[in-house]
C-alpha cells in the first residue's frame, strides 16, 4: 500500500489530482529552458493557460529588463547542478501587469548526472511584495520624519526610534539594543489616565507634553500616544509620534504678552487689569477687600508739547522703572494708557497702611527724572477706591477712583485722596 489509502486511483492520477488542486504554481522546464509541464494555476497567475504555455521558454515570460540577470543566475546554477532557491523575478501577465514571483527549483538530471532541466514551484508574491513596499515607503517617511516617533513593548520597553528621535534622547545609531530606554521618558502623559481621557477604541491619547531631550531641557511636544491592542484586548504595543512646538509656543507667549502687555513700559495693559480685577472680585468676599489706585501723573503733556514724544515715552518708561521698583512683588502695576496708571493692592486693610503707601508712590517722583542732559520734575496725583466699600465691579471702582483722582489735582496735585464712602 505505500502508505497511500487504496481508494481504486492509480498513485500517478493521484498525484496529478494533488498538484491540479495547490495554490502554487508546479512546473517544469527542459534543457531549452521550454516549459515541459505545468499545472492549471498558472492561469489564475499570468492568465495564460497551461496549453499556451507549454513548449515556449520561461524567459518569453520575464520582465525584459530582469531577462539577462535571470539567465545568468539560472545557467550558473544548470552548470553546477545547483538548486535554485528563494530566487524574485519578474513576469508578465497577460493583460500587461507586472506579477512578482518567488521559484523554488531542483535540478532535473540525466544519467550521467547532468542538469537537463529544472522542476518547481513558483509562488505569486505580488500582493506581499507590494506590502513590502508600501512598508519601506511609511519607514523611510517615518526615518525622515523631523517628528519623534516610537515604539515600545507591553512592559515598557522600547523597540524602536526613528532618527529624530534618537538625537532628541541622545541615542547614538549603532545602538541597537533599546530595551533600556524606558518609555516612560515618552509616555510619562499616558501612564495612568483614566479610560475616560483616552479614546476607547485603540486607547489614544492627543494633547500637549512635556519631553525632556538628552540635555535635559524641557521641550513642549504636540504628541499622540497609541495604545494598539491585541485580540484579547491587552496591550500589544504602545507607538507615538510627537512634534517639538517650543517655536509655536515662544509665538503663543508674545501674542498673549502683546495682548496683555504695554510695549513702551512693558507693564501690564487695561485688559489684563480687568482680567485681573475680575478675579479678584470673584475670589473675594465683603471681609477680604484691596484697594485701587489711580496713578496720573500731573502736567505730563507739557512733556510732550516742549521736549517732544520722544522724550515724552522715555520719560513714561523711567517713571514706570521707578514705581516698579518701589511697589511689593505681588502688588499688581500697570499702564492703562497715556500718563494712566493703576495700581492694585491687597492686604492693606487699615486705612493707615494704605495711605502711607501711597505716601511712598508720591515719594519716588522727589527726584527730576534725567533725559539725557535735561532734568525734568514730575509729580502725581492718587486717587484710591476700595472693595466693596466704593465699588463691587471693575468699572464702579475704576470710576471712583479716576473721579476722586481729578479732584485731588484740583486741590493743587501732587497728592492722593481715598473715595469717600457714599461714592459707592
Amino acid at each position: 500500500m505505500n502508505g497511500m489509502i487504496d481508494n481504486g486511483t492509480a498513485p500517478l492520477d493521484f498525484f496529478r489530482m494533488l498538484v491540479e488542486h495547490v495554490s502554487d504554481w508546479i512546473w517544469q522546464i527542459n534543457e531549452k529552458w521550454e516549459f515541459t509541464y505545468s499545472n492549471s494555476i498558472v492561469e489564475e497567475i499570468l492568465g495564460y493557460s497551461t496549453n499556451e504555455i507549454l513548449g515556449n521558454s520561461i524567459f518569453s515570460f520575464i520582465k525584459m529588463e530582469e531577462i539577462e540577470s535571470l539567465k545568468a543566475t539560472v545557467l550558473y546554477a544548470k552548470e553546477n547542478n545547483k538548486t535554485l532557491q528563494n530566487i524574485d523575478f519578474t513576469m508578465i501577465h497577460r493583460n500587461g501587469q507586472e506579477v512578482f514571483i518567488e521559484t523554488n527549483a531542483k535540478p532535473v538530471l540525466d544519467e550521467h548526472n547532468k542538469t537537463i532541466g529544472y522542476r518547481g514551484i513558483n509562488r505569486d508574491i505580488t500582493l506581499w511584495k507590494k506590502n513590502q513596499e508600501r512598508q519601506q515607503q511609511l519607514l523611510d517617511i517615518i526615518e525622515a520624519s523631523p517628528d519623534f516617533i516610537a515604539t515600545a513593548d507591553s512592559f515598557g520597553n522600547t523597540t524602536y526610534l526613528n532618527p529624530s528621535a534618537r538625537s532628541f534622547l541622545g541615542i547614538p545609531e549603532g545602538v541597537e539594543d533599546l530595551q533600556l530606554v524606558n518609555a516612560q521618558l515618552w509616555t510619562n502623559k499616558f501612564v495612568g489616565l483614566k479610560k475616560s481621557e483616552l479614546s476607547a477604541e485603540k486607547s489614544i491619547w492627543k494633547g500637549e507634553n512635556i519631553l525632556s531631550n538628552s540635555l535635559g531641557k524641557q521641550i513642549p511636544v504636540s504628541q499622540t500616544i497609541v495604545n494598539h491592542k491585541a485580540s484579547n484586548q491587552n496591550v500589544h504595543f504602545l507607538s507615538t509620534i510627537a512634534r517639538d512646538i517650543s517655536e509655536r509656543k515662544a509665538y503663543e507667549t508674545i501674542i498673549k504678552r502683546q495682548a496683555l502687555y504695554d510695549t513702551l513700559t512693558e507693564l501690564p495693559n487695561r485688559r489684563y487689569l480687568y482680567k485681573t480685577i475680575s478675579k479678584l472680585i470673584e475670589d473675594k468676599d465683603e471681609v477680604h477687600t484691596f484697594a485701587l489706585l489711580f496713578i496720573d501723573i500731573d502736567d505730563f503733556k507739557q512733556i510732550n508739547d516742549t521736549l517732544g514724544h520722544k522724550y515724552g515715552d522715555r520719560a513714561l518708561k523711567l517713571i514706570a522703572s521707578r514705581m516698579k521698583g518701589s511697589v511689593r512683588e505681588h502688588d499688581f502695576l500697570c499702564r492703562i494708557g497715556g500718563d494712566e496708571f493703576i495700581l492694585l493692592v491687597e492686604g492693606m486693610n487699615a486705612k493707615e497702611e494704605l495711605e502711607n503707601y501711597a505716601k511712598r508712590l508720591l515719594s519716588i517722583f522727589k527726584h527730576p527724572l534725567r533725559l539725557d542732559n535735561i532734568l525734568q520734575s514730575i509729580t502725581c496725583s492718587i486717587g484710591i477706591s476700595i472693595y466693596p466699600i466704593h465699588g463691587k465691579d471693575v468699572e464702579t471702582l475704576m470710576q471712583n477712583a479716576d473721579k476722586i483722582m481729578y479732584h485731588m489735582k484740583k486741590l493743587g496735585k501732587n497728592g492722593y485722596q481715598i473715595t469717600h464712602t457714599n461714592e459707592g
